[in-house]
C-alpha cells in the first residue's frame, strides 16, 4: 500500500488504515455463520464440557475435532454432522439439536462459544452434573426452541442479560429467548429473580423452575404468557422454589376465548410448594378445570379453603399440607369424583369431615390430621373406594373406627393416634393382610385386640399404647415383619403366650402398664432383633429368666413395679450392649456387688434396684448398702423441688461465670484442680457460680472438641455444656465413664432416645426416683437438653433461648422433703 501524502484528512488516513481490519472481520463474521463455525463451536463445546481430569475419558471420543497451529479446526475422520448427540440439518449440515443426556460430564461448563450455533433450536445437556454459568448469550440465540438443562449444578440466575445497543442507532436490546417453547432447569442452584418471561413469548407452553432457590416474587406477567395455536395438553407451569409473596391472579385466569392473554384451559398441573406463598387460595383456581394436581404445601396461606376447588372435575392430587388455613372442609370436595389424594394435614381446620368423603370412590390417600377436626369419621370410609393411607391423627375425633376400611383389601396404613376415639377395634382390621402401620394410641378404645392383628403378613409397626383395651393378649400366629409392638397403659389382662418367641425381628416390645400376670416368658430369648423390652408395671411373678441374657443386642430391659422374686442374674448384669436395667419394687433377694470397671457397660447405681427390700447392691466405692438407700430416698423427694428452679438458676449462673471465665483463664487453668465431690449427682446443692463452672469443665464435661475439654469458650459451646448438665440431671447418669470407652452421655442418648418427641422412649431412659406425675416436665426437660448438644453449633439455642423456654415450665406440686 502507497503511502499517504501528509495533507490527507486524518480521519481519511485512520479509514484506510483500518480497512483491512473490517475486510477481516467481515469475512471472519460470515465464516461464523458456516459449518466450519459450527465445527469450531463444537470444539470449544468438548473443550468446556470435559474438565482436566477427563480430557483423555472415553467420553465423547467421537468428536474427533483436530486443531492446528494457526487454530484452525477440522474433523479427522468422519463429519461432525455423525457426533454422538448431534443432529444436522441434512440440506445445510448446520447443527440444529444436541442431545447429551446422562452423559457424566462433572464439573464440565457451557462455553460462551456454544451462542455461536445460530441454527441450533434444541440444546439438552440434562443429568450430566454440569457446573457453572448459563452463558449469558445463550438467551439470544434466534432458534432455540428446545432448552433441558435439568439435573445439573448449574448457579447464578436465568434473568435477563444486560442491554446492548447497537452502537449506530437506537435499536431495541437482543430479545430474550424469542422462539423458546419449552424450559426445563429443574433442580439446579439457580438463584435471584425469575426469568422475565411474559407476553411476548407467546410460543412457551412447559416452563418448569422448580427445585432451585430463586427467591423473587411470581411476575404478573407470568400470567400474560399465552400459547397461541394448538393447545398442547398437560402444559406446565411449575414454580418450586423459595419465593415469596401471593400468587398473581393473572397466573390463573381463564377466559371463555382462546385468544385471550392468560389463557389456561389446558394446564393440568400446578406444583407451588414450599414457595413462600401468603394470602388465600385463590378462588381462581377453580377455573382450571382440566387440573389433575395441584400442589401448594409449605407456604402460608391463610383462610378458608376455596369452595370453587370443588369444580376441579379433573383433579387427582390436592395437597394443602402446612400452610394457615382454617374454616371447614368444603363440602363441595364431594364432587372430585377422580381425586386419589387428599392432603390437608398441619393446618387450623375445625368442624367435621364431610360424609361425602367416603363416597369418593378413588381415594387412596386421605391425610388430614394434626387439624381441629371433630366429629366422626365418615361412615363409609373404605368401603367404596381403593383406599390405601388414612391419617387423621393429633385431631379431636370422637365416635367409632368405620368397620370398612379394608373393605378393598388395599389398606396399607391406618394413623388415628392422640384423638378421641372410642369403642372397639374392627375386627375386620385382623385380616387385612395387607396392612404395615397402625397407629391408634392415645384414645378411648376399648374392648379386645382382634385375633389376628399380630400376625398379619406385612405388619410392621403396631402401636396400641394408651386406651382402654382389656381382655387377654391374642393367641399369636406372629408376623416375621413386625418390628414395633406397643400396648402400653391398657388393662390387658391373663399370661403372655409363648408364641411371643417367634417375633424374629421385633426390635421393640412395650407391654408395661397392665395387668398381666404369670411368669416371664422365657420364649422372649428368643428376640433376636430386641433393643427395647418394657414389662413394667404389671403383676409378673417368678424370677427373672437367666435366658434374657441372650438377647445380644438388648439396649433397655425395664422389669420394674411388678412381683418378681428370686436373685438377680449375673448374666444379664454381664451384657455387652446394655445401656439401661431397671428391675426397682420388685421382691428381688440376695447381694450384687457392682465394680466401677468391668462387668457394666451401662450406668447402674442404687436408683435402678431401688423397692427391693431384700436386695442389697453394693459399689466397690460405697460403705455400705443402708447409705447408699438413704441418699437415693433424699435424692428422690429433693430433686422434684428444685429442678426446673434449679435449671433455670444454673443458665443465669453459668451466663454470668462465663464472663468472669474468659477474663481469668489463664489463671483459673492453673490453679484448678479436680474437686473431690462433683455435682453429677447434685448431691451439693449449694449452686455456687465456681462449682457450676467446675462441673461443666473438668472430668464432668463431654463432648469431644467442646470447651469442656479446649477451654475454647463461646455462646453456643456454654449452652452444649449446660445441656450435658440437663441430660445428666434426667437421666441419673454420669457425662463419661457409664458407657464404654468410645461413649459418652450425648451419644448414648442420641442412640436410644432416636426422637425426642417420644415421650415414652424418653421416660423408660428417665432417673426413676422421680415420680409419675412429673412425667411431662422430664420430657420437656430432656428434650431441651438434646436441643443444647445438636452436632452443629449453629443449630443449638442460645443461653437466652433456653432461659425462656425453661421460665416457661409449670413445676408441677411435691410434698416437702422429709
Amino acid at each position: 500500500m502507497a503511502p499517504l501524502p501528509h495533507n490527507i484528512h486524518p480521519c481519511l488516513r485512520l479509514g484506510r488504515l483500518l480497512l483491512p481490519l473490517l475486510v477481516v472481520t467481515a469475512v471472519s463474521a460470515s465464516a461464523r455463520t458456516s459449518p466450519e463455525s459450527d465445527l469450531y463451536s463444537l470444539s470449544k463445546l468438548k473443550s468446556s464440557l470435559l474438565s482436566r481430569s477427563a480430557r483423555n475419558s472415553p467420553l465423547l471420543t467421537d468428536w474427533d475435532i483436530e486443531t492446528s497451529a494457526s487454530g484452525g479446526v477440522s474433523s479427522r475422520t468422519t463429519n461432525y454432522c455423525n457426533f454422538s448427540g448431534i443432529t444436522c440439518d441434512a440440506s445445510n449440515n448446520r447443527v440444529v439439536a444436541i442431545n447429551l443426556t446422562g452423559v457424566p460430564l462433572n464439573g464440565g461448563v457451557l462455553p460462551t462459544e456454544i451462542s455461536l450455533l445460530d441454527a441450533l433450536t434444541s440444546l439438552t445437556v440434562a443429568d450430566c452434573s454440569l457446573a457453572g454459568l448459563i452463558p449469558a448469550k445463550l438467551s439470544s440465540m434466534p432458534l432455540l426452541r428446545h432448552l433441558n438443562l435439568s439435573n445439573n449444578n448449574l448457579a447464578g440466575t436465568l434473568s435477563s442479560p444486560p442491554d446492548r445497543w447497537h452502537a449506530m442507532d437506537d435499536a431495541a436490546p437482543e430479545p430474550y429467548f424469542p422462539s423458546l417453547e419449552v424450559v426445563d432447569v429443574y433442580n439446579n442452584d439457580l438463584a435471584g429473580a425469575l426469568p422475565p418471561f411474559g407476553r411476548s413469548h407467546a410460543r412457551l407452553r412447559y416452563l418448569h423452575l422448580g427445585g432451585n432457590v430463586f427467591t423473587s416474587s411470581i411476575p404478573e406477567a407470568y400470567g400474560d404468557m399465552e400459547h397461541g395455536g394448538t393447545r398442547v395438553p398437560g402444559a406446565q407451569r411449575q414454580v418450586v422454589n423459595t419465593l415469596s409473596g401471593r400468587v398473581p391472579p393473572s397466573l390463573l385466569k381463564a377466559q371463555e376465548t382462546q385468544a385471550d392473554f392468560g389463557e389456561l384451559e389446558a394446564l393440568v398441573e400446578l406444583d407451588m410448594s414450599s414457595c413462600n406463598l401468603t394470602g388465600p387460595v385463590p378462588p381462581e383456581l377453580g377455573s382450571l378445570t382440566q387440573l389433575e394436581t395441584l400442589y401448594l404445601s409449605g407456604n402460608e396461606l391463610s383462610g378458608g379453603i376455596s369452595v370453587e376447588l370443588g369444580n376441579l372435575k379433573n383433579l387427582t392430587s390436592l395437597d394443602i399440607y402446612s400452610n394457615k388455613l382454617t374454616g371447614q372442609i368444603p363440602a363441595s370436595f364431594a364432587g372430585l369424583t377422580k381425586l386419589e389424594v387428599l392432603i390437608l394435614s398441619e393446618n387450623n381446620l375445625q368442624g367435621v369431615i364431610p360424609e361425602l368423603l367416603g363416597e369418593l370412590a378413588e381415594l387412596e390417600y386421605l391425610v388430614i390430621g394434626s387439624n381441629n377436626l371433630s366429629g366422626k369419621l365418615p361412615a363409609n370410609l373404605g368401603k367404596n373406594s381403593r383406599l390405601l393411607h388414612l391419617d387423621v391423627r393429633d385431631s379431636q375425633l370422637t365416635g367409632a373406627i368405620p368397620p370398612h376400611l379394608c373393605a378393598g383389601r388395599r389398606v396399607l396404613a391406618i394413623f388415628l393416634m392422640e384423638n378421641q376415639i372410642s369403642g372397639a377395634i374392627p375386627e375386620d382390621l385382623g385380616n387385612c393382610k395387607t396392612l404395615a402401620e397402625v397407629g391408634l394410641n392415645h384414645n378411648f378404645l376399648n374392648g379386645s385386640i382382634p385375633a389376628g392383628l399380630f400376625g398379619l403378613p406385612r405388619i410392621n409397626r403396631l402401636e396400641l399404647s394408651n386406651n382402654l383395651l382389656s381382655g387377654e393378649l391374642p393367641v399369636m400366629n406372629p408376623s416375621e415383619s413386625l418390628n414395633y409392638l406397643s400396648v402400653a397403659s391398657n388393662n390387658l389382662s391373663g399370661l403372655v403366650p409363648p408364641e411371643i418367641g417367634h417375633f424374629k425381628n421385633l426390635s421393640w416390645l412395650s407391654l408395661s402398664a397392665n395387668a398381666l400376670t404369670g411368669d416371664i416368658p422365657r420364649e422372649l430369648s428368643h428376640c433376636d432383633s430386641l433393643t427395647v423390652l418394657d414389662l413394667s408395671a404389671n403383676q409378673f411373678t417368678g424370677e427373672i429368666p437367666k435366658e434374657m441374657a441372650n438377647l445380644k443386642i438388648l439396649q433397655s430391659l425395664n422389669l420394674s413395679r411388678n412381683s418378681i422374686s428370686g436373685d438377680l442374674p449375673m448374666e444379664i448384669l454381664r451384657m455387652p450392649s446394655l445401656t439401661m436395667l431397671d428391675v426397682s419394687y420388685n421382691n428381688l433377694t440376695g447381694s450384687v456387688s457392682l465394680p466401677q470397671h468391668g462387668l457394666l457397660a451401662f450406668h447402674s447405681n442404687k436408683i435402678d434396684f431401688e423397692g427391693n427390700p431384700g436386695l442389697c447392691v453394693e459399689h466397690v466405692t460405697a460403705a455400705s448398702c443402708p447409705i447408699l438407700l438413704q441418699r437415693s430416698r433424699r435424692f428422690k423427694t429433693r430433686t422434684l423441688l428444685w429442678l426446673v428452679p434449679t435449671a433455670s438458676a444454673m443458665v443465669v449462673t453459668v451466663c454470668l461465670g462465663l464472663r468472669w471465665a474468659r477474663r481469668a483463664q489463664r489463671e483459673t487453668a492453673n490453679r484448678r484442680r479436680p474437686t473431690a465431690w462433683k455435682m453429677t449427682r447434685f448431691e451439693n446443692m449449694d449452686l455456687e457460680m465456681d462449682d457450676v463452672l467446675g462441673c461443666l469443665r473438668e472430668e464432668n464435661a463431654i463432648g469431644r472438641g467442646e470447651y469442656a475439654y479446649t477451654l475454647r469458650v463461646d455462646e453456643k459451646t456454654d449452652v452444649y455444656s449446660f445441656g450435658v448438665v440437663l441430660l445428666e440431671l434426667v437421666t441419673g447418669r454420669r457425662p463419661l465413664g457409664d458407657f464404654g470407652d468410645e461413649i459418652d452421655l450425648v451419644h448414648w442418648a442420641r442412640g436410644v432416645v432416636p426422637r425426642p418427641t417420644d415421650t415414652a422412649a424418653v421416660l423408660a431412659v428417665a432417673d426413676p426416683r422421680l415420680p409419675p406425675e412429673t412425667a411431662g416436665l422430664i420430657a420437656r426437660l430432656f428434650r431441651v437438653g438434646i436441643s443444647c448438644v445438636r452436632e452443629s453449633s449453629q443449630a443449638r439455642p442460645t443461653m437466652r433461648e433456653v432461659v425462656h423456654v425453661l421460665s416457661s415450665f409449670a413445676v408441677p406440686p411435691v410434698d416437702s422433703p422429709s
